[in-house]
């Protein structure tokens, strides 16, 4: 029995529209809690040597699906699997699981089950959305290592014809393995745009949705039909033959439409009367900076390190970190790289950072207060390795989760002793190291007549920006409503940054998933933005948007929105310029 036709919103992470029957995918990562059998000290050293075993054949099955999506895909998305292969290779693991067969006297599956719920439970908490989507790469890992200790097999899906896949969760091992010629798209419970399962939908130009309703998966049965929409995040369920054609409609348009703006990625980002806007990328680790070269940017607008000091029982050091920057720096060529320090809260993901655990850790020691106030030893790590990676390339650093005067006046005291330290060690470093501040507390854009002085250009993160003006946390569906970019307050500390930093002579980026979002660009290139950084894969849009305003429309409709009492209403502004300047992006 199919059901009634339904409109669901949910969250695109994948361009383009799927039009399909079901089927419906029980994800192979799904951790069931095994039985917790008790063993005696006999049979200790033999879980233990069950274990590794495991950890090996897990291992050799990830080289290989690392080599199957490098000959079907790249080598950019097989890189994805370098992740997942540091999770098995980090005694981190190991450690956890050998203490738990050891002092609890338990199965080797009993204590793997423990130690990832305990690992996903830490990144689940998460705010930042790359660190949190790191609990399903350890769970596919975690699934791997439990059927390889029962000696069950991995056994890919098989579909009898092309079909949308509707799941609560699906591993990245197991969209790698997916036969691409009989998907459609995918509809996921779980995840986000920054996940790898998401990342390799896109690889594979399927369309995909995230956060559908959680009933869905158990309701939907083969003979229901589904429209996928990768641009809304539309998911129409059974829908009726005017509708469906439409967006057959619509998916060939869009389709021609994707392919114009890949050729448009060398066109300059300026408007009609000749206003530049410069488009950067962000990047979540080197492992995509294939897509960033692609997508024509014109450069890294965020590089965020935390993946450094992830799922990792020892901190990285100066040397490792000096590595990854100096070949990101190398690959980047003349482009500007802005790296941000290290911002994690009170999530406590690594004991080796936490020196003691918070209430309320996204109001605690976050981001520079953290590294200032508690770990200057790691602060101070990060900087040297940044320092001597400066050489190589056109290095930037961003400082995030400033409030005060004090703190950027701190760090550049710090700066000055470690440049101070290299010379005496004779190591080369840069003399000049760019320093910005992330504007993303309303003292951070309060201030930012006085911060704009002691730096050399301003990044406004606008997903804490909101969250903290507003008072709201993102994660919290309960007040999802109050998640408005839009809102004339945010607009407000956007004018006020950029005003800031035009009367210092210094530039404003704009970091936040607030720069991808077509119907927000007309506003934020009118207050006078010079550079949107964005995932690769939006930046396509977002050329076309701009090279569609007049600058002189895009300042009254921002001037007009920042007079607005709401933020439906300021919305409503952008989205008729957009209309105007760019009706087919508009349209999709």
């Amino acid at each position: 029995m199919t059901l009634p036709a339904q409109t669901i919103q949910a969250i695109a992470v994948s361009p383009g529209i799927a039009i399909g029957r079901v089927a419906r995918v029980r994800g192979s990562n799904h951790l069931q809690e095994p039985n917790p059998h008790k063993i005696t000290d006999d049979e200790i050293n033999g879980e233990l040597t069950r274990f590794i075993a495991a950890l090996e054949e897990t291992r050799k099955q990830l080289v290989e699906l690392q080599d199957q999506v490098r000959d079907r895909l790249n080598s950019r998305d097989a890189d994805i699997f370098e992740a997942h292969i540091m999770l098995v290779d980090d005694r981190t693991l190991l450690n956890e699981v050998e203490k738990r067969i050891k002092g609890e006297h338990v199965t080797a599956e009993y204590a793997l089950f423990e130690a990832t719920e305990r690992f996903t439970a830490v990144f689940n908490g998460m705010q930042d959305e790359y660190l949190k989507e790191r609990a399903a790469d350890i769970r596919d890992v975690a699934a791997r290592i439990t059927a390889n200790l029962n000696d069950d097999p991995h056994h890919d899906m098989e579909l009898d014809d092309r079909r949308i896949i509707i799941a609560t969760t699906l591993a990245p091992s197991e969209t790698a393995q997916l036969n691409r010629s009989k998907v459609l798209g995918f509809a996921v419970e779980t995840g986000s745009a920054t996940s790898h399962t998401a990342i390799l939908a896109r690889a594979m130009k399927l369309p995909a949705v995230v956060g559908i309703p959680p009933e869905l998966p158990e309701t939907l049965t083969a003979d229901d039909k589904l429209i996928i929409d990768g641009y809304t995040g539309k998911v129409i369920i059974n829908p009726d033959g005017r509708t469906e054609e439409a967006y057959r409609l619509k998916a060939q348009a869009a389709g021609e439409l994707l392919n114009e703006l890949e050729r448009e990625n060398s066109l300059r980002p300026e408007t009609t009367d000749g206003f530049m806007v410069q488009l950067a990328a962000n990047l979540d680790s080197p492992e995509t900076i294939g897509e960033v070269k692609k997508s024509g940017a014109c450069g890294i607008g965020l590089f965020r390190t935390e993946y450094l000091f992830m799922n990792t029982s020892q901190l990285p050091t100066e040397e490792e970190q000096f590595e990854v920057y100096k070949d990101l720096l190398v690959k980047s060529g003349e482009q500007p790289v802005i790296i941000r320090t290290l911002d994690v809260g009170g999530d406590k993901f690594n004991t080796n950072i936490f020196r003691a655990t918070e209430q309320n850790p996204f109001l605690g020691l976050r981001g520079i207060r953290l590294c200032l106030h508690e770990r200057r030893d790691i602060f101070s790590t990060q900087l040297r390795a940044l320092l001597r990676a400066g050489v190589y390339g056109n290095l930037r650093v961003m400082l995030p989760m400033v409030s005060s005067i004090r703190e950027v006046n701190e760090v550049k005291q710090l700066v000055g002793e470690l440049q101070e330290q290299l010379r005496r060690e004779k190591l080369e470093f840069v003399s000049h190291l760019p320093l910005g501040v992330m504007i993303e507390t309303p003292a951070a854009a309060i201030l930012a007549d006085r911060l704009a002085p002691l730096v050399d250009f301003f990044s406004i993160g606008t997903n804490d920006l909101v969250q903290y003006t507003m008072a709201i946390d993102r994660g919290n569906e309960r007040v999802a409503y109050l998640y408005r970019p839009s809102h004339p307050a945010i607009l407000e500390l956007i004018r006020r940054t950029v005003e800031a930093a035009r009367h210092n002579n210094i530039w404003v980026s704009i970091c936040g998933q607030m720069a991808s979002e077509p119907s927000l660009v007309p506003l934020l290139v009118g207050l006078g933005v010079h550079e949107l950084s964005m995932a690769p894969s939006s930046i396509g849009m977002v050329r076309r948007v701009i090279r569609g305003l007049a600058m002189h429309e895009a300042e009254e409709a921002a001037r007009q929105a920042l007079a607005c009492s709401n933020a439906s209403d300021a919305l409503a502004i952008s989205e008729a310029l957009l209309r105007k300047s760019a009706p087919e992006i508009a349209n999709i």
